[in-house]
């Protein structure tokens, strides 16, 4: 069997779909000897190495895609000409928004419906692309795979598509997360982004959606309590309108104890995640919401917003509060902070609950569907 994959993706610094992408293709690379694999490249970007190799080769186009306009050129154009030419049986398009002309069965992931419910993160222009495509590409795959239930669930509210059409395959857990002993390379990072206290940690691009100043204002009000001296560090990329996000931790009277890292590497994130008191994640809506389970496996006590996946994901091993309600994220700071028992207890249902997600298993699932449309 000839299969397909969009890899764009893997020429980006590390995003949801960067992520997932990078370790379903791992994963098959490792178990999965009888099929032959494509992997489809912009050219914009160098193609990374580890993506090669065995019975896995690659596709990149003579045609520019360094723009958005020649990025959906390349895509809807270019791609179904090369699905044909290379004889692909199956194209899985991990972006959701599958080739316009379809040439061969076609399976897309969908993480989530963020457009629909936070139509304030996005433009007008990308609401309106976003729910055309999806709308179009949801009624021509094969499969769809949804990385949660409750993605599942809003597709099937929002879209006409049978329930046995739309998947659940979860995401798992990049091994490369686990608890360390390495403390000096923890007091290097804390260095290296001037981290000096105790320290609550947030992983997310910083834009609207992940709830980021709401999350300030609690912190600034436990501070004020007197109980708790601890830094809030939030490391991810700048994503849309994040100006308001930096601005408000400039005027919020902590602004020495606020830090953004900017991008960091998986190694850096795995050693923020284990010397830090907490993990706070305020997102009023998420697919899944990967770094909940990264921040667990290294053994860190989670407080996570009760919403959308969250609780599908997280189980019983996280302190939930409503994202819009600034005590009860206060209160979850303060008490797992100053309870060693509540922040144990947190830690070793984490260390349990990350044992139920796997990448070898999505990937095996993933196959299964690629055999079932081919």
């Amino acid at each position: 069997m000839n299969i397909g994959i969009n890899a764009r993706y893997l020429q980006k610094r590390s995003t949801g779909i960067e992520n997932y992408l990078k370790n379903i293709i791992a994963k098959l690379k490792d178990t999965d000897k009888s099929n032959s694999y494509t992997l489809f490249f912009g050219n914009d970007r160098q193609v990374p190495d580890y993506a090669l190799g065995g019975n896995f080769t690659h596709d990149v186009p003579d045609m520019r895609t360094d723009s958005q306009l020649k990025r959906v050129l390349w895509e809807h154009f270019y791609l179904p000409k090369q699905l044909k030419k290379l004889k692909i049986d199956v194209f899985h398009e991990p972006s959701f928004i599958s080739p316009f002309f379809k040439s061969c069965p076609t399976i897309i992931t969908v993480y989530d419906l963020a457009y629909l419910f936070c139509p304030d993160c996005y433009t007008f222009r990308n609401r309106a692309y976003l729910g055309a495509m999806l709308s179009r590409s949801v009624s021509t795959s094969e499969y769809i795979i949804a990385i949660s239930e409750n993605t599942k669930s809003d597709i099937l509210k929002h879209f006409r598509v049978p329930d046995n059409k739309v998947k659940v395959i979860y995401c798992g857990v990049n091994e490369l997360f686990k608890k360390t002993n390495d403390t000096l390379k923890v007091d290097s990072i804390r260095k290296k982004y001037g981290i000096t206290k105790d320290y609550i940690l947030n992983v997310s691009l910083i834009s609207p959606r992940k709830n980021l100043i709401a999350l300030m204002q609690a912190f600034k009000n436990a501070r004020q309590s007197g109980r708790i001296d601890a830094q809030l560090v939030i490391a991810g990329g700048k994503g849309w309108l994040y100006e308001k996000i930096i601005a408000y931790a400039k005027s919020s009277g902590f602004e020495n104890d606020i830090i953004f890292t900017g991008y960091v590497t998986d190694d850096e994130l795995l050693h923020l995640y284990n010397g830090a008191r907490l993990f706070a994640f305020p997102s009023v809506y998420e697919g899944f919401g990967l770094p909940l389970l990264e921040a667990m496996a290294c053994g860190c006590p989670v407080i996570s917003s009760n919403t959308s996946s969250m609780p599908e994901v997280c189980g019983e091993a996280a302190l939930y509060f409503n994202p819009k309600n600034l005590a009860e994220i206060s209160e979850a700071i303060d008490r797992v902070i100053n309870d060693v028992g509540l922040s144990n207890s947190l830690i070793n249902k984490g260390l349990e609950q990350v044992k139920k997600f796997s990448w070898g298993k999505a990937a095996a699932q993933t196959l299964s569907l690629y055999e079932k449309s081919a």
